[in-house]
């Protein structure tokens, strides 16, 4: 099966996620499991080298304080 560039980056981001929690000094197993994902699940995220679900990355990025901000548009209460 062929790797795309999204998964490579994907692993790379993985990868530079865990290098910033552990200099922090965070256990990144156990913050993951105290955000809801199982050990099993950061094992293969971790360990193996599975891509991470959409929640799964959040969190990821939530423990090691990577933040997001998202574009919005404010419109108002009236009808189009």
């Amino acid at each position: 099966m062929e790797t795309t560039v999204f998964e490579t980056r994907s692993r790379e981001l993985v990868d530079d996620i865990k290098e910033i929690v552990k200099v922090k000094g965070i256990n990144l197993t156990d913050a993951l499991e105290e955000a809801g994902i199982s050990r099993k699940s950061s094992d293969r995220i971790l360990n193996k080298g599975v891509m991470p679900t959409l929640s799964e990355f959040l969190a990821l990025c939530q423990i090691s304080g990577i933040t997001f901000h998202l574009p919005y548009v404010e419109t108002t209460n009236s009808p189009m």
